[in-house]
């Protein structure tokens, strides 16, 4: 193996950007598409599911910092984050295809015992395991801020082309090969997409840059205790500031992706509209992320984002005052796209500066403790969004097995959809 570059080239950007992509195979898939799995496929009630989701992101956001804490004591020669992505890839192929798989001869009670288990394992071991290694990574493989934020454009311009993708095939995908065989497929893509972020990156921000040195030319690490590292890191105010962002971006993204289909197919009458309604959200994303680094460069991250809360509230304004047009839900989204582009590639860079500035103001670097504030949040955000979705169907009454739901049911589905839009305006 060649010496490590000082920075990461073009090439690297993009292998890292793939890992992404990887990730959302399995997760866009769970958090657009699980629900509906669950309520109209497997049977379970629509309030469970959502009480099931909330308790198990719970447990997941409690496994992120235990997640964190392993990550920072990884001492490999691939580095601490990049081995945690190669152990997990196979895993979280098999971990989409057991959630997807809930056996049909198991009783009710069996069945919601068998979601919840698969769930909690997928969500909070694995997933945890990988999605937290690969944000890791953003800061370990390279120093420089430009070149954190241009690897955040690359990554969410892949993710967000792969979001689109799943939006617009699942369904196919399901109707030719089952729900068993729409997660192998795309599990299995995960795998190659996860293994080369593996083979294609480096870590340079920590001793396993000390692959192509000798071993004496390592910087040793200041060694603190599990304790210390908890203590140390809430002691960076920015830590909290961003978790809670994370959160409520999360919670707010849980409830746009988990009633897409739903809204799509009851509310506009057209089940194939869930693509292009993904679209119109996702379209403004692609394009913002290539031009966001020009974009911070002359505002800046944080006023980015207060920009980008402004633009959001007023889609939000315009989707819930004519909830049932298509055309003002396309233009509602459209603007909640524009708006969130700061809330893609900024936010994530901005977890790398927050490790930056831990370090600095306590002398210890904690990798994967700090970067376990966009896990955590991502998983309690999504887990309350997922569960907000759950409790909506079930207070509109919504029946996984009617071919159509009742006019109360649509009206129902119209106000949790627009409601659940809102999150983002609390932060």
């Amino acid at each position: 193996m060649g010496k490590v570059s000082a920075r990461p080239g073009l090439g690297e950007k993009i292998a890292f950007a793939l890992g992404d992509g990887g990730c959302n195979f399995v997760w866009t898939t769970i958090g657009s598409f699980l629900t509906l799995y669950y309520t109209d496929n497997v049977g379970i009630a629509a309030a469970t599911v959502g009480t099931m989701m909330l308790l198990s992101r719970l447990l997941d956001g409690i496994s992120d910092l235990i997640m964190g804490t392993i990550i920072d004591r990884t001492h490999t020669k691939w580095g601490k984050a990049r081995p945690w992505i190669l152990w997990s890839a196979i895993p979280m192929m098999l971990g989409l295809i057991m959630v997807f798989t809930v056996p049909s001869g198991l009783s009710a009670k069996g069945k919601v015992a068998y979601a919840f288990i698969s769930y909690v394992i997928m969500a909070a071991v694995i997933y945890t395991a990988c999605n937290l290694a690969y944000n890791t990574l953003l800061a370990l493989f390279s120093p420089e801020p430009k070149d954190r934020v241009q690897a955040s454009s690359f990554r969410f311009f892949c993710t967000m082309a792969i979001v689109l993708f799943i939006n617009y095939n699942t369904q196919n995908f399901v109707g030719k090969f089952g729900w068993t065989g729409m997660a192998t497929i795309f599990g299995a893509i995960a795998v190659v997409m996860l293994l080369i972020t593996f083979a294609f990156t480096r870590e340079r921000n920590n001793e396993s840059i000390a692959e192509n040195k000798p071993a004496k030319a390592a910087a040793p690490e200041k060694k603190v205790s599990v304790g210390q590292s908890f203590k140390l890191l809430f002691k960076n105010k920015y830590f909290i500031l961003l978790t809670i962002i994370f959160v409520v971006n999360y919670t707010a993204l849980g409830v746009n992706n988990g009633l897409r289909i739903y809204f799509a197919r009851d509310v506009l009458g057209n089940p194939a509209l869930m693509g292009t309604l993904t679209l119109c959200f996702i379209l403004p994303k692609m394009i913002g992320n290539l031009v966001y680094p020009y974009i911070v460069k002359a505002l800046g991250n944080w006023r980015s984002m207060v920009i980008g809360y402004i633009i959001e509230i007023i889609g939000v304004a315009i989707m819930a005052f004519l909830p049932t047009s298509t055309t003002v839900a396309f233009a509602g989204l459209v603007l909640l796209g524009v708006g969130g582009i700061p809330h893609n590639a900024g936010l994530f860079a901005m977890v790398a500066d927050v490790v930056d500035y831990g370090e600095w103001k306590t002398g210890v670097r904690l990798d994967g403790l700090t970067n376990s504030a966009t896990s955590f949040g991502m998983k309690v955000g999504a887990g309350l969004g997922s569960a907000i979705v759950g409790w909506g169907l079930a207070w509109a009454a919504y029946d996984g097995k009617a071919k159509a739901q009742a006019a109360a049911t649509v009206a129902g589905i119209k106000s949790a959809w627009s409601a659940g839009q809102r999150p983002a305006l609390r932060s």
